[in-house]
């Protein structure tokens, strides 16, 4: 029995191994060995046209990267050179292969560039699939390439061609490549995907689902920046995720991911009352991403609303929780909810018919709050925007304010007329003091006059005090400073309510 147990070990590690490499597609030949010489190909290959195992041929002397030698190839838009081998490449797979490849620059004309395309093929001269193509190249040392293709349908042969994508003017040779040390095989290479479910912000609620195609055996996983080895996780924050997978034989895949999260966004538009009182003050919500339908809760209410407006609110500060469809939330605080002041008068200003013949009644209103701006009305005629209301006759004045909004307040003045004679009288002499009692120099205007000027000046002819207001007044100081007491000169002209100009003339005693 001891004798038997070798063989058996022996017999399982090769199935084994065959198993695990079975699905790797054998290169014969790898290191394409062979006779040295023009039009020559090395054993197990096929070759279409002319290529040659070099080094030696048509001024051809790069040593090769291993063995003895390598296949040159050179082609021009109407000859091509390649060489391929019968594999079994399966539609969808994807392989991992490797070659050193160089430039030459002179191969037995002068050549633009190097340019290697692979193609699968079902006979030695098709190019039915491009699968890859190396970049130009202009280096003439050998480097090293690894590349992936995968076919999109099943061939009998891989074909490594010399590609003329580029035009020459040197050659109708113009694309020369090197070739040597493939890879020992066709590697079967995961083919990696993912299934991602986000995750709300500042959250752990993302997942990952690891999908891995491709491949006959199992493979090892590997995550970072989170340590585990399998295909799905959950709980994950938002961020990137690296998926390393190892074959069997050796060849690896990576796989960045990233789960994203939901961010829920909240646009807030307050739309106040139009008019104090009202209490129809409304919230409206603009919300994006995350995954609708969204629900609202307000002032931490049990009952979610799928409507995003709040309407018929009474001022105040407001808060809305926003949730989604996966459960992620915005949490929005202090919405201020205000509605226009009160509208009122702040201030009405009238003024009596100034004599007995004419008809400068005034009324001069003041409001406040609401909203700007405002109209005025008397006796229900038209809206104007100027506060006052001139040139009134005696009697009883209804008089109305309007906000933009269109709120209203309303009261009624009286306008008496003063019987007495139409003139414009002066005082000769005031004392600005305090006492409430003529503390100011002004004009008693008993008439409706226009284009109104009152100068003072000091005994010296220099002017103290001017104005055009008829009720405007010298309070006795120049630029803060008191004057000294004394006689002030003043020039008073207008024109009174008769059309005619006036001019009057005086002196005025300045008494402390």
């Amino acid at each position: 029995m001891k004798l038997l147990r070798y063989p058996i070990f022996i017999c399982c590690l090769l199935c084994t191994c065959f198993s695990l490499c079975a699905q790797d597609i054998i290169l014969k030949n790898p290191s394409l060995e062979g006779e040295r010489g023009a039009g020559k190909v090395p054993p197990q290959w096929l070759g279409r046209n002319t290529p040659d195992v070099q080094p030696g041929a048509l001024n051809i002397t790069q040593q090769p990267t291993d063995g003895e030698s390598y296949i040159g190839l050179h082609s021009g838009p109407t000859y091509l050179e390649s060489v391929s081998q019968e594999v079994n490449l399966q539609a969808g797979k994807s392989y991992q292969l490797s070659a050193d490849l160089a430039y030459a620059p002179n191969y037995a004309y002068k050549a633009c560039y190097g340019l290697l395309n692979v193609y699968g093929a079902n006979s030695p001269r098709d190019t039915l699939e491009r699968l890859w193509s190396s970049v130009p190249m202009y280096h003439t040392s050998w480097r090293r390439y690894t590349f992936n293709v995968i076919p999109k349908k099943q061939y009998k042969y891989i074909v490594f061609m010399a590609g003329v994508d580029l035009p020459c003017d040197q050659s109708p040779y113009g694309s020369a490549v090197l070739m040597d040390n493939l890879s020992a095989s066709l590697r079967e290479t995961p083919q990696l995907s993912a299934d991602v479910h986000k995750t709300c912000e500042n959250e752990k609620q993302g997942s990952i689902k690891l999908k891995i195609a491709g491949v006959s055996v199992p493979c090892t996983v590997s995550w970072s920046p989170i340590n585990s080895n399998a295909t799905e996780l959950k709980n994950l924050a938002a961020g990137t995720y690296t998926a390393t997978v190892q074959h069997p034989n050796g060849v690896t895949a990576v796989l960045n991911v990233t789960v994203e999260d939901w961010k829920l966004r909240s646009n807030v538009t307050v739309t106040p009352s139009a008019c104090y009182g009202e209490n129809n003050n409304s919230i409206r919500l603009e919300t994006t991403g995350g995954t609708g339908p969204y629900r609202y809760y307000l002032n931490h209410s049990q009952h979610a609303s799928y409507s995003n407006v709040f309407e018929k609110l009474t001022p105040g500060d407001y808060n809305v929780l926003v949730m989604d469809e996966e459960g992620c939330r915005e949490s929005i605080s202090t919405i201020a909810v205000r509605e226009p002041d009160k509208l009122a008068f702040d201030q009405v200003w009238r003024r009596d018919i100034s004599c007995t013949t004419v008809m400068d009644g005034r009324i001069t209103v003041i409001p406040r709050g609401g909203t700007l701006p405002y109209s005025y009305n008397l006796n229900n005629g038209a809206w104007q925007s100027d506060s006052v209301f001139s040139k009134l006759n005696e009697g009883e004045y209804f008089y109305k304010v309007k906000d933009a909004n269109g709120c209203q307040i309303d009261s009624i003045a009286t306008i008496i007329r003063n019987i007495r004679e139409c003139a414009v009288f002066v005082p000769t002499a005031f004392s600005p003091n305090n006492d409430g009692q003529n503390d100011y120099f002004r004009a008693k205007v008993h008439d409706d006059v226009t284009d109104y000027r009152l100068d003072v000046y000091s005994r010296w002819g220099q002017r103290v005090f001017a104005t055009t207001d008829p009720y405007g007044y010298w309070d006795g100081k120049v630029n803060g400073q008191l004057q000294s007491p004394g006689t002030y000169v003043w020039v008073l002209t207008y024109t009174d309510s008769k059309q005619q100009g006036r001019k009057q003339t005086g002196t005025v005693l300045l008494i402390q």
